[in-house]
């Protein structure tokens, strides 16, 4: 008897969650026109902001784990194109990583006009890094690859949260019909996609992420 998809943590209009490993679930889901996800750096990052327990750790994070996870997980993938989040100090391995599976397109550059976590006593990193990689081509204008969005504000849902107006443009600008975010966290990526009327997939190995990725899609679309 064939293995099957796990029963969903949510499913309604269009857009699906599933409480998990992405590992485990990745092998049994058809195709997609756009992995777009923001996984763990490898940085140990954990924050104390507007999250009230103290120092919250991110599953999965600290540099060998990430990289094993990012290892066995990015063959598994199957989409036409993938849009990655990393940081200044985990994009060469992120790069090496994805190169194998598919063409490297370019990285693209989040100026978020605010510095985020690191050396206090060096220049604050305002910047995020995006690789770009495999078939998808952008929509509309040729834009710069430096985009500037502010980021997410106070009350973050989750540490690493990304500004909603970013997902969305980014969705929208390479026409992808059917997303995968197989780090879902707090549910951007899927709000996103629901605001556009996109079908979409989310994975998140914490319950308590995927509870307030529900309470997301319940609000009425924002777009």
């Amino acid at each position: 008897m064939g293995v099957t998809l796990p029963e969903p943590y949510y499913s309604r209009d269009g857009i699906v969650i599933y409480l998990g490993d992405c590992r485990d679930i990745l092998p049994l889901l058809e195709p997609v026109d756009l992995v777009l996800t923001d996984p763990p750096y490898g940085v140990s990052y954990s924050s104390n902001h507007n999250l009230g327990r103290g120092t919250v750790p991110i599953t999965n994070d600290g540099t060998r784990i990430s990289l094993r996870l990012y290892r066995s997980m990015i063959p598994l993938l199957r989409t036409k194109h993938l849009l990655w989040f990393t940081r200044w100090d985990a994009w060469p391995d992120v790069w090496e990583l994805i190169a194998p599976w598919y063409p490297l397109r370019g990285l693209l550059v989040w100026d978020k006009d605010d510095p985020g976590m690191g050396d206090l006593t060096h220049w604050g990193p305002s910047y995020e890094l995006i690789a770009s990689a495999g078939q998808g081509k952008c929509v509309g204008s040729r834009d710069c690859s430096v985009l500037h969005f502010t980021k997410a504000g106070a009350p973050r849902l989750h540490p690493a949260e990304k500004p909603l107006a970013l997902l969305t443009y980014l969705i929208e600008k390479l026409d992808a019909q059917t997303i995968l975010d197989p780090f879902m966290g707090s549910g951007t990526t899927l709000r996103a996609c629901k605001d556009l009327g996109r079908r979409a997939i989310g994975i998140e190995i914490e319950e308590k992420y995927c509870e307030i990725a529900v309470k997301r899609l319940a609000q009425e679309v924002l777009l």
